[in-house]
């Protein structure tokens, strides 16, 4: 609901804001329709929390008065329920000493009106459009993963969620243009994606920057925004190796070098097999599939070996002696076994760019990668194309 969107995205940016002893007096009143006997309360946002500064009932004519003290622009909320309140922003500078807020006890977030605070107008408009986007989209993804539905009816719903979800994505980024320079824009950091709506924050961030640079509105966001564009310059380098990474592997490059330790201590490198094929395969003893493939591996050794194909098996094992173990239990007869013991934090994962094991890579005699991920029939079929037998 939008209350717990707002609270969330309020205690994130509104770190510290005091009381302090003076200030501008501002009244709120109003008439709330269907709300005779209701308490209702003006909170103050301080130090992540929304206090009590001021309350009344409501009387027979739904009437009521609040009044406090803003000494600069700080948020405040006037509440009927915890899941029913409208957001203010008071601005001891520009605010007008009167406040007019009325509205209906039964639906108060969608029917709540503002006037003498031009911010928590805005606000209001945006918070009933919130409210809106979410009472529809709730419908529609009723509809959607209800029992019954055909494919023809559930793609159709889904086109709907999908327009309702621009739509509102525009009225979004209009209030934000619209607010940039008001701590009102802050309102609507809370229905963006961290990553995808960057320049969306940066709008606000650079409005605030020149309104009041040194508030606690502007430090909130500019630390948002700084931890945001820490994690797309992250991505964008762990994009850039991965891209490297993928270019180095690629279907007609060169395989890059290998060059680890065989159990008796022998350095075995992936050049020195050059004039065979070479399946490159990854695993280690702890490996349940890799156990599994390693009869069919086998097998196409004992049949392929004499038409110049060999296997280079590179284990991902801690355990020399497991390691060792598997390969005689195993029957790994061909000669060409390294590892440097360190499981995923060996340089061939680094190298090859693998997550996941078995990994196989299939190189001609020239050293090309001709074909990578090849396990049981696939691999079956790759070598018999390439040996026609």
């Amino acid at each position: 609901m939008i209350k717990n969107k707002l609270s969330v995205l309020l205690v994130a940016l509104l770190i510290s804001i005091q009381f302090l002893s003076q200030g501008k007096e501002i009244e709120i009143s109003g008439v709330i329709e269907n709300g005779a006997g209701k308490v209702i309360h003006l909170n103050k946002f301080v130090n992540n929390q929304q206090i009590v500064v001021d309350s009344c009932e409501i009387n027979k004519k739904g009437k009521y008065k609040l009044t406090t003290t803003a000494t600069e622009k700080e948020f405040f909320s006037v509440m009927l329920k915890a899941d029913a309140y409208a957001l203010i922003l008071l601005d001891s500078a520009s605010t007008d000493k009167k406040v007019l807020l009325n509205g209906d006890a039964e639906s108060f977030v969608n029917t709540y009106t503002i006037k003498g605070n031009s911010d928590a107008s805005n606000i209001s408009q945006f918070t009933k459009d919130v409210f809106r986007y979410q009472e529809m989209k709730s419908e529609l993804n009723k509809k959607l993963y209800s029992k019954g539905i055909s494919m023809d009816e559930r793609s159709a719903i889904q086109t709907s969620i999908d327009s309702l979800d621009t739509d509102f994505i525009k009225i979004r980024n209009t209030f934000i243009e619209t607010n940039a320079k008001s701590p009102a824009s802050i309102v609507a950091v809370g229905y963006l994606k961290p990553i995808d709506d960057v320049d969306q924050l940066r709008k606000i961030e650079k409005g605030l920057g020149e309104t009041m640079p040194e508030s606690e509105y502007y430090i909130g966001v500019k630390t948002q925004l700084t931890q945001i564009e820490t994690q797309i310059k992250i991505q964008e380098e762990q994009l850039k190796k991965q891209q490297e990474m993928e270019a180095r592997t690629a279907i007609g490059a060169v395989a890059p070098e290998l060059n680890f330790k065989s159990p008796t201590g022998e350095v075995i490198t992936l050049e020195s097999l050059r004039g065979n094929y070479v399946l490159i395969d990854f695993w280690a003893s702890w490996c349940k599939p890799c156990r599994m493939e390693n009869p069919n591996v086998v097998k196409m050794y004992n049949k392929y070996k004499d038409d110049g194909f060999t296997v280079y098996s590179v284990s991902l094992d801690k355990s020399k002696a497991n390691w060792e173990n598997a390969i005689i239990q195993d029957g790994l007869i061909w000669p060409n076994h390294v590892s440097d013991l360190k499981q995923w934090q060996t340089e061939a994962t680094q190298i090859y760019g693998f997550n996941g094991i078995p990994y196989t890579v299939l190189i001609d005699k020239e050293g090309k990668i001709i074909a990578k991920k090849l396990r049981g029939q696939a691999l079956e079929q790759m070598l018999e194309e390439i040996f026609g037998h």
